[in-house]
């Protein structure tokens, strides 16, 4: 039966894609199929050592092979793989789980150490001159932050290396349809995402395992882990959002909503007792709906940007060491906002951000304070004619004294090979976000060559 479904959901969506090429495929096409037909490969090798352990953290051999075709001036297709393979097995030791991705969005396993995954493949096309229309499997990014999260929250993410790979690679894409067009001065964007692929959490054994956001049970206390309560209707349980945009006196200004079920599940947690007498807390993992509000601006003033960002959203749910709390978890309205300046001028960046959580009501959540600020630096400069660049990005928790900044050399030796240099260094106290890494702070070299 399983397997029946999974045909019929991939039978569908391939029906889909093609119908939009053969609606919209009348129109005038390039000469030859030579010139609509595009394939490019980028290949990435990167090795990581860590300082503490003295060993080899990481080594990776990523391909990422893209083909893309376009039908007519209306419609393309484009596809884009990866095939990756780390030679340790430390990131994710064993074979990875995809518990919490769906079944039409899986990743081919070979072993623990090697993963071949699509990921993506959509049809864009131009309906009636002013309609936009993506469908298939795809990123949808919203929000204007670098470095943490407000309003990207779309795709869910892979937390193999926490959050120091690039947004682009650790983002899970989705089966998904979206929608842009005019309203007169107003552009709207409709999305429409039935996939339910959630965030891929780590082994507990992971390098990069988030310890600091789970509690931790009382000495002594037995804990089992049940299977998660994942959505599983393909229509009912489906995410969509709206945004809608505009440029008014120089400003550029977003209007966000998102309706979603949050990418972690919330581990809810029961008490009982064993036949011998001892106690255990069963952990059940559920995924929750919940209903975002956001709004981005950004103004560009001679050489300076400024740029803010704000989400709302309803009802979140945290863990809770409080006794009283009914199934260990908390709940309470959530507003995040950031505010960024960056000054570009000639071949220097400087980048500043400030960020603030609040908890709407005072609960007792779980090892956070009911406001949380974080702040952000990035210095970039380019050199030699832009080929060679040197940036340095710091993150810090003004609440905990933690945080994390990661320096990065890299050198173009050609148009279409470059080399990099880069550390990632963590410290602060260990039970904290970025504190807990301290002993996974690294150097890294890296090697890039397309086609």
């Amino acid at each position: 039966m399983k397997k029946m479904q999974i045909k019929t959901r991939s039978t569908a969506l391939l029906v889909l894609l093609l119908s939009v090429q053969n609606v919209l495929g009348q129109d005038t096409q390039p000469s030859s199929w030579k010139e609509r037909l595009h394939f490019g490969l980028i290949s990435e090798i990167d090795m990581a050592y860590e300082f503490k352990g003295q060993k080899l953290q990481k080594s990776e051999f990523i391909f990422k092979p893209e083909l893309a075709y376009k039908f007519n001036k209306k419609v393309k297709v484009v596809g884009r793989g990866r095939i990756y393979a780390e030679l340790s097995d430390n990131l994710d030791p064993g074979e990875p789980s995809q518990l919490s991705v769906s079944d039409f969005n899986k990743r081919l396993l070979i072993g623990d150490r090697t993963e071949v995954e699509l990921r993506e493949l959509y049809v864009h096309a131009r309906v009636w001159k002013t309609i936009n229309l993506r469908i298939g499997k795809q990123q949808i990014v919203w929000g204007e932050t670098d470095g943490l999260k407000l309003l990207d929250v779309i795709n869910p993410q892979y937390f193999r290396e926490f959050i120091l790979d690039d947004f682009e690679d650790s983002r899970i894409p989705l089966w998904s349809v979206k929608a842009e067009f005019p309203i007169r001065k107003l552009k709207v964007q409709l999305l429409w995402m039935p996939d339910q692929t959630y965030h891929s959490l780590i082994d507990p054994a992971a390098p990069f395992f988030p310890k600091s956001v789970f509690p931790v049970p009382p000495p002594g206390i037995q804990t089992a882990l049940g299977p998660p309560g994942k959505p599983n209707d393909i229509v009912r349980d489906s995410d969509v959002g709206i945004k809608l945009s505009a440029l008014i006196k120089g400003w550029d200004i977003t209007a966000n909503y998102l309706y979603y079920y949050d990418d972690f599940p919330v581990f809810y947690n029961s008490l009982s007792w064993l036949s011998t007498g001892e106690p255990l807390i069963t952990i059940n993992p559920k995924y929750e709906r919940h209903h975002l509000l956001g709004a981005t601006f950004n103004k560009p003033i001679k050489f300076v940007t400024l740029r803010g960002e704000v989400g709302y959203t309803l009802d979140q749910n945290f863990a809770s060491t409080d006794p009283s709390a009914p199934m260990g978890i908390v709940q309470s309205d959530q507003l995040g906002s950031a505010i960024g300046l960056d000054v570009i001028k000639g071949e220097n960046i400087i980048s500043a951000q400030v960020f603030a959580n609040y908890l709407i009501r005072d609960v007792p959540a779980f090892n956070r304070d009911r406001v949380e600020w974080n702040v952000s630096l990035l210095l970039s400069r380019e050199f030699m004619n832009d080929s060679f660049k040197a940036e340095a990005i710091w993150v810090h928790s003004t609440n905990h004294g933690d945080g994390m900044l990661r320096p990065k050399l890299s050198y173009w030796l050609s148009s279409n090979v470059q080399v990099l240099l880069s550390g990632d260094i963590f410290y602060g106290n260990e039970e904290q976000l970025f504190g807990q890494f301290t002993d996974r702070s690294r150097v890294s070299t890296g090697f890039v060559w397309g086609i």
